[in-house]
């Protein structure tokens, strides 16, 4: 009998079913067992690809998508790279509008994987015409046979994470999970990933991290958009000046705020201490 050959047809097959690694140095102070999922190990090294070939085949399937088309979104950059590595591998354009507040090295990378790219100011409010949003709405009303990915106002972000990301944990976890502490910015993961663990055990504690400057804590608590939380940060990614309705606050239970330096620093201690190693 003749052997077969196996492998993947491209690498846009290996995204998700990313391991559960137990955290151990960095908890080592605290009650229970903590565990992390390494959304890293997707080729596009983070939980964005998951969107992005999500997004990308429903406007395939809805006929959105053809021969020539362009793919434009806004980005801080892990989003992106992902939608670049899906243009690629399916043959499509991708123009990308980028906060300033993203990483020169993440801005090169995505030029590097042939989008082009729009740096816009990071701190200006969502509906200035200079802002990442405004520019990405532009630019897919100046572009024939274009789509516009929009993942803060895109329920198929959401739809990404449900009954993968969050089977996958429940899965991996026997169902033993109790607390799930996730980022929020477009809200997707968080809330994707929620609704299908609430649904198996309503008593899971679902647990957003938000940013100093960002208001999206304050709208979970009391419904309103506060425009005097808004103020300049560091962190890529996290947070909000806008309130995304990519978001279901309904399933988060509990949002933590966390500074530039708590983050950097933290980020810091986990490679110190190897904890992936």
């Amino acid at each position: 009998m003749e052997n077969k050959i196996k492998a993947n047809n491209n690498i846009l097959e290996l995204i998700g079913k990313t391991p559960l690694v137990k955290l151990n140095r960095i908890t080592e102070n605290f009650k229970g067992d903590f565990y992390a999922k390494v959304e890293a190990f997707n080729p596009g090294h983070s939980s964005k690809d998951r969107i992005a070939i999500h997004i990308i085949e429903e406007a395939e399937r809805k006929g959105l998508l053809k021969e020539g088309s362009t793919i434009i979104e806004t980005t801080s950059g892990n989003t992106g790279f992902s939608i670049a590595m899906v243009s690629i591998i399916k043959g499509y354009k991708c123009i990308l509008a980028v906060s300033s507040k993203s990483s020169a090295d993440k801005i090169d990378m995505l030029r590097s994987m042939g989008a082009e790219v729009y740096v816009c100011p990071a701190h200006v409010s969502a509906d200035d015409p200079r802002s990442y949003y405004q520019v990405a709405k532009r630019l897919h009303s100046e572009t024939k046979n274009s789509i516009y990915i929009n993942q803060y106002f895109n329920e198929l972000n959401m739809e990404a994470h449900y009954s993968s990301t969050d089977l996958e944990i429940w899965e991996q976890t026997g169902g033993q999970i109790t607390h799930l502490v996730a980022c929020s910015g477009t809200g997707g993961t968080i809330s994707g990933t929620a609704r299908y663990l609430k649904e198996q055990n309503p008593s899971i504690k679902i647990i957003g991290v938000d940013a100093y400057g960002s208001v999206l804590k304050k709208y979970h608590e009391t419904g309103t958009l506060d425009t005097n939380e808004i103020y300049p940060y560091r962190i890529e990614g996290l947070g909000k000046n806008l309130i995304p309705t990519a978001t279901d606050f309904d399933v988060i239970d509990e949002f933590i705020k966390v500074t530039d330096a708590e983050s950097a620093h933290t980020a810091g201690e986990i490679s110190e201490q190897k904890e992936f190693l």
